[in-house]
């Protein structure tokens, strides 16, 4: 700021041309004349840095839109993005209505939704697993679901995995989860 600011009062001083001006201070005549005009115009504050993001936004909605969609969502409180757009095509369509996601943006920005609460999650299984350091150290068994055979017996599939090579161990059809069940397959392979 100071540095264009002693250029700007040496270049309304006269004593030296532009072009030369310009080589001293290291800088183009484009951004000499652009300092000497904004200074003119502006006084000293128009020699800090503009911002340089666009005024417009050239794929915005426009106001018109944006009015029409916070009016529905208004008069609708219970009617989502979707259905909002949904209804606007229908009514109006002339315009180019935006997506249902630009809906919902819009709609917040204008405070007209609320987040939805989550759903808490539950914990699964009795972890965390240690970290296994070699084969056999940790072994992982689970029932993977059941399904019915051919002949309606209900087949609950036992699983037993190495958890460092990940090599199965065993996979036995049980008829239930139950431990009497589970037992004889742990026996076995250990």
């Amino acid at each position: 700021m100071d540095e264009r600011l002693r250029f700007v009062v040496e270049c309304l001083a006269g004593d030296e041309t532009m072009v030369a001006l310009c080589a001293a201070y290291g800088i183009s005549r484009k951004n000499g004349y652009k300092w000497l005009g904004r200074y003119r115009e502006f006084g000293p504050e128009g020699l800090h840095d503009l911002p340089r993001a666009p005024l417009n936004q050239g794929r915005a909605t426009a106001q018109d839109l944006v009015e029409r969609i916070v009016a529905a969502k208004e008069l609708h409180p219970l009617w989502g993005p979707k259905k909002i757009v949904a209804r606007l095509r229908r009514t109006a369509p002339e315009f180019m209505w935006p997506s249902a996601s630009t809906v919902g943006a819009i709609l917040a920005r204008h405070g007209l939704v609320r987040a939805r609460k989550r759903p808490r999650l539950r914990a699964c299984g009795n972890g965390p697993w240690p970290q296994p350091q070699e084969p056999n150290a940790v072994w992982t068994g689970d029932h993977k679901g059941w399904f019915r055979t051919r002949d309606g017996w209900r087949c609950e599939p036992l699983t037993v995995m190495d958890a460092s090579s990940r090599y199965l161990l065993a996979l036995e059809a049980t008829g239930s989860t139950a431990d009497s069940e589970a037992w004889p397959v742990f026996e076995r392979l250990f």
